[in-house]
């Protein structure tokens, strides 16, 4: 009997930033940054991969509309964290939020796989809830470039 894939969780991932991108869109440059930790993350958003739009042709001639993949666009990544104000790494999210500015991120995986991108923080918000729940922020990353898997 053959073994079953094994498989990777979130637990242990752990979410880095630095105010600036590198000097470089290479994983040497990335790694070169001085990285402050974000702490707390309690939901990881999805940091690779690319969303095609869909180019469509329709022509009097023929019924059949014809469809190929267009442009793309690099998705957005969600996030969760426990509300910590004095947290380096939330400080950074938030200054991040309150600019125009374009922010590196390093994504380090459960099995050790290491994800670079850049991208600007579009919201840093606390999210506050029932007696029984914890303060949380939630922010969202624009992403800016193609995340590069070190």
């Amino acid at each position: 009997m053959a073994f079953e894939d094994d498989f990777d969780t979130v637990a242990g991932t752990q979410l880095f930033a630095f105010p600036t991108r590198p000097t470089a869109d290479t994983a040497v440059a990335f790694a070169e940054l001085k990285w402050v930790e974000v702490g707390s993350i309690t939901n990881v958003g999805g940091v690779k991969g690319r969303e095609y739009s869909t180019s469509s042709l329709s022509t009097v001639g023929n019924a059949r509309d014809r469809e190929k993949k267009g442009t793309y666009k690099l998705p957005n990544a969600d996030f969760e964290c426990a509300w910590i104000e004095d947290d380096a790494g939330q400080i950074l999210i938030e200054k991040g939020a309150n600019s125009y500015d374009i922010l590196s991120f390093k994504l380090v995986k459960q099995n050790k796989a290491v994800r670079y991108f850049t991208a600007q923080v579009m919201k840093f918000v606390e999210n506050n809830g029932t007696g029984n729940d914890a303060v949380k922020g939630s922010f969202t990353l624009l992403r800016q470039s193609d995340t590069i898997t070190a």
